[in-house]
């Protein structure tokens, strides 16, 4: 396909279905938290997040922007800064959602991580994942 030859948009593609397994690990360890474990929304949140971080990060680095630089610390800690505002901004839509206009967690999660798709990308292309 024409489109797929564009390597931004493919790697967006990349990064979207990563995203979707990551979403899926954040939400089902969130979920497993709050609903089997009994643990604080916000808590639980903050473990997913997280957890599907790490995750994030590998699949990323190695088969979206196939990226075989060496300072894997360099980028994880650039990584997680990126990551460190995605976090800030993804529990302060969830706190604001659920707690000021009464929006069911499940759903406000989802709103949270809609919105925090284009920060991610974005900076983990031109900062974190960054051809020299």
């Amino acid at each position: 396909m024409r489109i797929l030859q564009n390597k931004i948009l493919r790697q967006f593609i990349k990064f979207c279905l990563i995203g979707v397994v990551n979403t899926l690990i954040d939400y089902l360890v969130y979920f497993g938290l709050t609903r089997g474990l009994g643990v604080y929304f916000i808590y639980a949140n903050i473990i997913a997040i997280l957890v599907a971080m790490s995750f994030s990060f590998i699949f990323n680095k190695y088969w979206t922007f196939r990226n075989y630089h060496h300072d894997i610390k360099g980028q994880y800690i650039k990584f997680f800064a990126v990551n460190l505002v995605y976090f800030l901004l993804n529990n302060t839509v969830v706190y604001v959602l659920v707690t000021y206009l009464f929006v069911f967690d499940l759903i406000a999660k989802i709103v949270a991580i809609i919105i925090g798709l284009g920060w991610n990308f974005l900076a983990n292309r031109y900062w974190t994942f960054k051809h020299t």
